[in-house]
């Protein structure tokens, strides 16, 4: 409703919640899907209208700027930095609403690109967010994530890195209902082997070690040891601890609330310096 009339929105196709919003949105809509059988968008295109699809093309999966029945080639998600190869599917979705807007807003098609190719998730450039580092032997993710639609989308790269083993420092504020962080601990009882549990400086009206607990019972009741989940509340005693227990070619998955003093933290613990994980284009 904040947009102008001669404006644009860009929409998640893939989201009901998001395809409910063009009811009450003004100007154009733009939307983006990672399913190109999509039927709301083949709608939307049959009308003209425009969108950002991913399609399977040419051995890759290649996001279309779609006008009618024009379709461009933007990119191959390969070579967006940012989405670790096409590993990091929530990431391709960000570059394809990002490419929505700026097609929205006449960007050329070239600018469009280099954008995305010059974009990556590293400390620098994003902190907190799905930044990945090697680090003594073993990669460690830092990453903000703090609900369950995060810790899903997260679930799913740590999955695609193909670890051998997992480490996890987690923690959920306070103010959520007790259901989201069951949820959320029902997640994490899928990705790690060790669990931390942490909790934020602020309990945002929760007494503390309360959330803690209840993250600790939850990964018990889903079949992780009790051995296995340490309560550490304060961030940077839980990262070490982490950290203390990741071996040789583990992934540490670090849940952070401030991102600068965890990552000082890690690159701190390195014996061998630490360098930012690259993990090179397709040739």
């Amino acid at each position: 409703a904040s947009t102008f009339r001669d404006g644009f929105v860009v929409l998640n196709a893939d989201d009901p919640w998001c395809v409910e919003m063009t009811s009450r949105a003004r100007g154009e809509i733009i939307f983006f899907t990672m399913d190109e059988d999509n039927e709301k968008v083949k709608e939307h295109v049959r009308a003209r209208g425009k969108a950002v699809i991913l399609r399977e093309w040419k051995g890759g999966e290649v996001i279309f700027l779609v006008e009618g029945r024009r379709e461009t080639a933007l990119l191959d998600v390969r070579y967006i930095p940012a989405t670790f190869e096409g590993r990091a599917r929530v990431n391709i979705k960000n570059a394809m609403a990002a490419a929505g807007a700026a097609y929205g807003s006449n960007v050329g098609l070239e600018a469009i690109r280099n954008g995305l190719r010059s974009f990556s998730a590293s400390f620098f450039q994003a902190p907190g967010r799905l930044n990945l580092l090697e680090v003594g032997g073993y990669r460690v993710i830092v990453d903000y994530c703090h609900n369950v639609a995060g810790l899903e989308e997260l679930a799913e790269f740590v999955k695609r890195m193909l670890p051998t083993r997992t480490v996890g420092m987690i923690a959920m504020p306070g103010d959520r209902r007790d259901e989201d962080i069951e949820r959320f601990g029902t997640i994490a009882s899928t990705m790690f082997d060790e669990i931390v549990i942490r909790e934020d400086k602020n309990p945002r009206g929760r007494k503390p070690g309360e959330v803690a607990e209840l993250l600790k019972q939850t990964l018990i009741a889903n079949g992780i040891a009790p051995e296995r989940v340490t309560i550490v509340l304060d961030e940077i005693d839980a990262a070490n601890t982490a950290l203390n227990a990741a071996q040789h070619d583990d992934l540490v998955v670090l849940l952070v609330d401030k991102p600068a003093e965890v990552w000082e933290t890690v690159v701190e613990r390195s014996t061998h310096g630490w360098s930012e994980e690259r993990i090179p284009a397709p040739a």
